[in-house]
């Protein structure tokens, strides 16, 4: 009688302390030796009691229902493990598929290609919290990024919780990533793969890109904050890591600058100057040309060796255009497959633009590809005295036409091509401070900047669009659903519960 007693008690002893040293980790962290002990006098007194319960665990070891138990035990056990290796096998070695409808998860072809071939290691630091907007977009690029790179080093750090960090890092905005390495850093506001990738190229190389904007005959200043000027696109390009300035047409032919671009001058161009240029243009210079109608200053002299006229009218289009504005505020959606706006689907605001053409008997040295251009509704407007465009046939010379064109030089004798480049514009308000925040101008303007600048890694990086895409009504759309919603359902609702009530009365 008191064998079983003291077995009972070993057993019930055994089994309560065994809990307990399992379970006091998980509710006191720093329990620490406290619940090794009590595990292992458990783990002695279970062993106390199978000692002593050793004959009769042998007797009921084999009759059939404990062998049957028992097997039972071990298949699940066994089914257990195989899980487990399943489930661990597949957090270690198992492949990713990406089924977001815009595909967030999945990086460019040129991004693998960058993190590929990186040179060295570079840390990225974030600032952010959980509660915060950007804390889930940082998230799912960033760990996307540090998978595909060992050189990668990726940290987030809640400035809250830990201000000194912050303070080195002289990081005042939440969702702020620092991209370092060597002595490089750059600072990033927002988790875009575009603005990533090109934080990595950049913090990589010791050097800048120069991108020289061309000054002296009236041309749109980069320190012009108005609408007209090119503030903004010098801020664009300050961030995407190009050293910008400017440069005297006197000085263009030798300034190392790997891009210049010509801004619409509105004063005549001396052929010395222009000779400049040619200079430029031999020793493998890139040339960013982009001209506005109306402007008293002629580039003809200058592009007319090249087999390049920019049109004396003004282009306009009945079928893509901008809303119900005027026909010249262009909204082209017609490219090629160039380097430079393959895969561009965003729409390009031209306002007030004209034609460029190429005469491949003139340009016999050049290639001339057309980059952008109108639909076939689209027409030169020649009178541009007229207040409404209207097309006259016989008179306006009918589309489609092309509003931005690229010249690269032809090989000669079996010898490989210059580096030399030219793209023409017939607008340069799209990239000014009044229509430079309309998407497809901004990616258009930096593509082909990075297209000459022959940063080619960039060139594809296109923003995914969102899933979600909210409808912004118009004026008339606007009343339209006030009158729905406020007048039409109420009084609708009202009539329906009388025309019931009324109903039900007369039964």
């Amino acid at each position: 009688m008191e064998v079983t007693r003291l077995l009972s008690i070993l057993r019930i002893a055994g089994i309560v302390l065994a809990l307990i040293g399992l379970s006091l980790p998980m509710v006191s962290p720093h329990s620490g030796n406290l619940a090794s002990i009590l595990l292992g006098i458990g783990t002695l007194c279970l062993l106390g009691y199978f000692a002593l319960h050793f004959r009769s665990l042998t007797t009921l070891a084999r009759t059939r229902s404990t062998r049957l138990g028992a097997h039972s035990l071990l298949s699940v056990l066994l089914a257990g493990v195989v899980v487990g290796l399943i489930n661990f096998l597949a957090a270690k070695h198992a492949p990713q598929w990406d089924f977001s409808e815009t595909q967030n998860f999945t990086l460019s072809r040129q991004t693998y290609q960058v993190l590929r071939a990186l040179p060295r290691k570079v840390g990225i630091t974030v600032f952010t919290h959980e509660g915060s907007p950007g804390y889930g977009a940082y998230q799912d690029l960033l760990t996307t990024y540090a998978k595909e790179s060992p050189l990668i080093t990726l940290e987030f750090i809640d400035p809250e919780r830990q201000p000194g960090k912050a303070k080195e890092y002289q990081v005042s905005r939440i969702d702020t990533a620092i991209v370092e390495s060597g002595s490089q850093k750059l600072y990033l506001q927002r988790a875009s793969e575009a603005d990533m990738t090109n934080a990595l190229l950049r913090v990589t190389q010791d050097t800048k890109k120069r991108i020289a904007f061309v000054t002296g005959h009236g041309e749109k200043s980069l320190t012009d904050t108005e609408s007209s000027g090119l503030s903004r696109a010098g801020d664009a390009l300050t961030k995407q890591g190009y050293a910008v300035e400017t440069v005297e047409w006197q000085a263009t032919a030798s300034r190392d600058a790997a891009v210049l671009v010509i801004a619409s001058p509105t004063q005549s161009v001396s052929s010395e100057d222009e000779r400049r240029i040619r200079q430029f243009l031999e020793k493998g210079g890139r040339l960013l040309v982009m001209g506005d109608p109306g402007t008293h200053a002629s580039l003809d002299s200058l592009l007319s060796p090249w087999g390049i006229q920019l049109g004396k009218g003004i282009l306009a289009d009945e079928q893509d255009r901008l809303g119900r504005g005027s026909p010249t505020a262009l909204l082209v959606r017609t490219f090629t497959t160039h380097d430079i706006t393959e895969d561009f689907t965003t729409p390009i605001l031209f306002p007030v633009s004209r034609p460029v053409t190429f005469d491949a008997a003139q340009g016999k040295a050049w290639e001339f590809v057309a980059l952008a251009q109108t639909s076939p509704e689209s027409w030169e407007e020649t009178d541009l005295t007229s207040p409404q465009p209207e097309f006259t046939a016989g008179q306006d010379p009918k589309g489609p036409f092309t509003v931005a064109g690229l010249l690269t030089p032809k090989p000669m004798d079996q010898s490989p091509p210059a580096q030399s480049a030219v793209i023409i514009v017939g607008n340069a308000a799209f990239a000014s401070n009044g229509y430079l925040t309309y998407p497809g101008n901004t990616d258009f303007f930096l593509k082909a900047i990075a297209w000459l600048a022959q940063e080619d890694a960039l060139v594809s990086l296109t923003p995914k669009e969102p899933a979600f895409h909210p409808f912004v009504p118009n004026p008339s759309q606007e009343q339209a659903l006030v009158f729905f919603q406020v007048l039409f359902l109420p009084l609708l609702t009202l009539f329906l519960g009388l025309s019931v009530w009324k109903r039900r009365r007369s039964l």
